[in-house]
């Protein structure tokens, strides 16, 4: 009887731990001629987002203008980048809040695009940089995603 219940025990735990792995999702993103679709995407902490279609695309979180190089992440996140023509996925997104990202090449025709985890805690930091540009159409439509 011991025996059963310890089994018991270890089975219920060890099933409780891969339940939670498998509740991460992997979202997609399509690169098209100078979109990102979807624009905005919404994940819960863990998931993943990975982009396809990527010929003579690529990701990339750093934006820099004439201020210097701008990440606009949740405070603890890291940015990425990917390789020019190359599908990528994310690690685990675990801080929650916005990620702004673009596209290098297109990033003057307003190709980017954002991804919220969880909440998006740092919106309104981001929304107090006064962004210009296409950096600022980014953040309305980032911030109309969140209505």
């Amino acid at each position: 009887m011991k025996f059963a219940k310890t089994m018991a025990g270890i089975l219920m735990g060890t099933s409780a731990m891969f339940s939670a792995a498998t509740m991460a999702e992997t979202h997609v993103v399509n690169a098209s001629l100078t979109s990102f679709d979807p624009l905005v995407i919404k994940i819960q902490p863990g998931d993943t987002v990975k982009w396809d279609r990527m010929n003579g695309h690529l990701v990339n979180t750093k934006f820099t203008d004439s201020k210097g190089v701008t990440e606009y992440l949740p405070e603890g996140a890291e940015g990425f980048m990917s390789q020019m023509g190359e599908n990528f996925e994310t690690q685990p997104l675990t801080v929650e809040g916005v990620y702004l990202y673009k596209c290098d090449p297109h990033w003057g025709a307003g190709m980017g695009g954002a991804i919220i985890v969880g909440e998006p805690t740092n919106l309104q930091a981001i929304v107090d940089s006064k962004p210009k540009g296409a950096l600022k159409r980014l953040v309305k439509k980032t911030q109309k995603a969140v209505e």
